[in-house]
């Protein structure tokens, strides 16, 4: 229930019933000197439009998040190992994260033996990206009756082919019968996310250079930005067929947060509003 509603039932002062809810979300709160993760996932949420973020840290096993910051600079993510100590930092053995320079650079310094995994829908985010851009080059030069029949499907474009109802399927054909530059990019699309599907790291290695040859043969230029991701941060993609981990719970938890955030219409207590995201996603005592 919200505050207001809260305070309607009890009689009591809408403050006053805030402060009695952060008073036991702190009681039960369970703090980093009881927990010891080994599998970890940082992301960041929004709190406030103008970039405005939290960094929240995920225990993979527990499904919970642990730690909250302020900003996701690295000096944001440094303060969390360091809370966590020493000892614990050489527990980790893995971290799952968007591939954020400034998180990278505090998980190398403070746990440099663990395995960086690139969630791989960012990585295929900035494939989609790409092939958004050929859509946007060819819908511009298209003729009239091409405009209509390319008008709205976006979505129809960007989403995996498996996933296609035999009629969206024939509406993508109808494009792409037309569009040849389009048609490539979105059999790359296509190609790459399959291979995050494979199971064997040996299989996948060998799919992604190949894959690799077929975007140079393309010759399409938005996906030499695609190319470079891929060289920068390949150690992190790659360990992501080691590990299968990704960020999806941590992108549910954002649904989360930000369901908490529109319910409040904005919180203006920050502190407030990172204890009602550890109330619906952290690790809470029963009692």
């Amino acid at each position: 229930m919200t505050l207001s509603d809260v305070s309607t039932i009890t009689g009591l002062d809408w403050k006053t019933v805030k402060d009695i809810d952060k008073y036991y979300i702190k009681k039960r709160l369970v703090g980093l000197e009881s927990l010891t993760p080994r599998r970890l996932g940082v992301d960041e949420v929004a709190y406030e439009k103008g970039h405005k973020y939290l960094t929240v840290v995920r225990d993979l096993d527990l499904n919970s998040v642990i730690w909250i910051g302020m900003n996701r600079k690295k000096e944001t993510l440094d303060s969390f190992f360091s809370i966590l100590g020493k000892e614990k930092q050489r527990l980790i053995t893995v971290v799952v994260l968007d591939m954020w320079d400034p998180y990278i650079a505090s998980i190398k310094e403070y746990c440099p033996t663990v395995d960086i995994v690139f969630d791989k829908f960012h990585i295929i985010k900035k494939v989609n990206e790409a092939v958004d851009t050929i859509r946007k080059q060819e819908f511009t030069k298209a003729a009239e009756e091409e405009r209509i029949q390319m008008k709205r499907k976006r979505f129809i474009i960007l989403k995996r082919g498996k996933n296609l109802s035999d009629e969206q399927q024939e509406k993508l054909r109808d494009i792409m019968e037309n569009n040849e530059q389009l048609y490539k990019a979105y059999l790359l699309k296509e190609q790459i996310s399959d291979i995050f599907d494979e199971n064997s790291y040996s299989a996948a290695m060998q799919r992604i250079e190949r894959w690799k040859d077929n975007v140079n043969e393309s010759e399409i230029s938005p996906f030499k930005t695609v190319l470079k991701t891929f060289k920068r941060y390949g150690y992190g993609i790659s360990n992501y067929f080691i590990h299968h981990l990704t960020n999806a719970g941590s992108e549910g938890f954002n649904t989360k947060i930000n369901i908490i955030r529109r319910k409040a219409y904005g919180f203006w207590d920050l502190d407030y509003f990172m204890l009602k995201i550890f109330q619906a996603c952290g690790v809470m005592n029963i009692d």
